[in-house]
């Protein structure tokens, strides 16, 4: 079984992922050869469903390239069904608070830490690495913050010991605080510093997603001190390639 038990956000290079929002297998594979460490597949805004998961996350697999799903919710049930199927990560989206973001994180422990059911699923290899699994598997568990709630909580939840880093979603945040897409605001700029400052507190990473596919912006995030940025997305990155084709007519 490929090892990517040691995917985290939390080391010493920074963490560039992807984000898939076709549900494509195709699609993963050839972004997953692109270099990224990680790949979120979109289940709040793309047309993911669980059976279509196993073959996605079988193509970043073999990569080497760690799955990661972005949820619709904080639905623990579906949490336990992702990272039973291979999910290595989650990110969780409107997060608001600390407590009910730690009850949600027990779902996707094992006792006794938590509450997650031990089942012979395909992430052990149906039962063959059961063992080694559940000794040495810990989630990587992201909340996104993408409102006001979220951003007074902001220190609390980075606080949770369950908690790997805070993630910020810059288009819904923008959309909670009056200026959807304007992520140069004083409201923006503000909630921004305080969620690195609530990061940096706890020891936990920060992140964000660079959704325009432009190297130099996600330079930028970096500079700024990002352990780990979502870049781009599938669509996104095909439409700034043929973008052009227009002035050409």
């Amino acid at each position: 079984m490929k090892d990517m038990q040691k995917f985290n956000i939390n080391g010493d290079a920074p963490s560039i992922g992807g984000w898939l929002t076709t549900f494509n297998p195709v699609v993963a594979e050839a972004m997953a050869i692109c270099g990224f460490d990680w790949i979120a597949i979109d289940m709040e805004h793309g047309p993911a469903d669980e059976a279509s998961a196993p073959s996605i996350f079988m193509a970043l697999e073999l990569c080497g390239v760690a799955p990661v799903v972005r949820l619709p919710s904080a639905d623990p049930y579906l949490a336990r069904r992702m990272l039973d199927l291979g999910a290595m990560g989650l990110i969780v989206p409107v997060t608001e608070s600390a407590g009910a973001f730690e009850d949600f994180a027990r779902h996707c422990l094992y006792p006794p830490v938590g509450h997650r059911g031990a089942g012979l699923s395909r992430v052990n290899k149906w039962g063959a690495f059961f063992d080694s699994y559940v000794a040495g598997f810990r989630p990587v568990l992201i909340p996104q913050i993408e409102t006001k709630e979220g951003i007074s909580a902001a220190a609390s939840i980075a606080a949770l010991e369950c908690v790997d880093g805070l993630f910020v979603g810059p288009y819904d945040l923008s959309a909670n605080l009056g200026a959807p897409g304007d992520f140069c605001t004083f409201e923006f700029t503000t909630a921004i510093k305080l969620i690195q400052e609530a990061c940096k507190d706890s020891g936990k990473a920060s992140g964000i997603h660079q959704v325009a596919p432009d190297m130099k912006a996600l330079k930028e995030k970096l500079t700024e001190g990002y352990q780990f940025v979502a870049f781009g997305t599938d669509m996104i990155a095909m439409q700034s390639a043929f973008g052009g084709l227009s002035d050409l007519k």
